[in-house]
């Protein structure tokens, strides 16, 4: 797909989700091998689901060199600021790190939800479970993976809004170009936007989906 804003999204999602999993690599001292593996995992394990999905081999992230040297540089900028940063602003800084690890993570999840919907609706636009499930699994399938390699229950599973706010997303853009048929442009942007919005509301007010809880303490499934 050649859309121009496939394409920006794209590299958007890319590089906020490598650095996403740049921060969490960080955060678990991993060595330099470490950070760049959960980068990369973070930044195209969810595009590389959607194309073994759709019978794409190799995957899009293994037939261009554009994603490692995204991940790369981000790796680079953002090892270099870690390592050369004075330790009073680091410290200073770090207190606002998980609010720039969350904004980068919604940003991502925005983007990859655009372009696996769009993907969805450009290759088999009568099938919008296909199209849907496609943004949800690119923009999730990344995430999933970088918690799993570092060692954590997937945020996805356990907290916040999030993998609701890609299918949310998904929903808005495709109802929005496939049945309404509002140009590609207007509706991608829409689709961001009402993505990142709602996860970022659902963090700030704490918001998470009902759990299932036992009557009793005593009872037992």
């Amino acid at each position: 797909m050649q859309s121009l804003w496939w394409q920006i999204f794209d590299v958007l999602g890319t590089v906020a989700f490598a650095l996403s999993g740049v921060l969490v690599a960080i955060s678990r001292r991993m060595d330099i091998f470490g950070v760049f593996v959960l980068s990369a995992a973070t930044a195209v394990g969810g595009g590389i689901i959607r194309d073994i999905i759709l019978g794409e081999i190799p995957p899009s992230a293994f037939r261009t060199s554009m994603y490692f040297w995204l991940i790369i540089s981000t790796l680079c900028l953002a090892s270099i600021s870690v390592r050369y940063i004075n330790s009073g602003k680091w410290q200073h800084m770090m207190r606002y790190s998980i609010h720039f690890y969350l904004i980068c993570d919604a940003v991502g999840l925005g983007s990859f939800t655009v372009t696996g919907t769009l993907l969805g609706c450009y290759l088999y636009p009568q099938y919008w479970t296909l199209a849907i499930t496609l943004g949800v699994l690119t923009a999730v399938g990344g995430g999933v993976i970088r918690d799993v390699l570092a060692g954590r229950i997937p945020g996805v599973f356990k907290k916040d809004i999030y993998a609701t706010a890609s299918l949310s997303g998904a929903v808005v853009l495709y109802l929005l170009f496939i049945s309404l048929e509002m140009s590609l442009n207007a509706a991608a942007v829409i689709g961001f936007i009402f993505t990142v919005a709602i996860r970022l509301v659902a963090v700030f007010f704490h918001l998470n989906l009902p759990r299932v809880k036992r009557k009793r303490r005593e009872q037992f499934f």
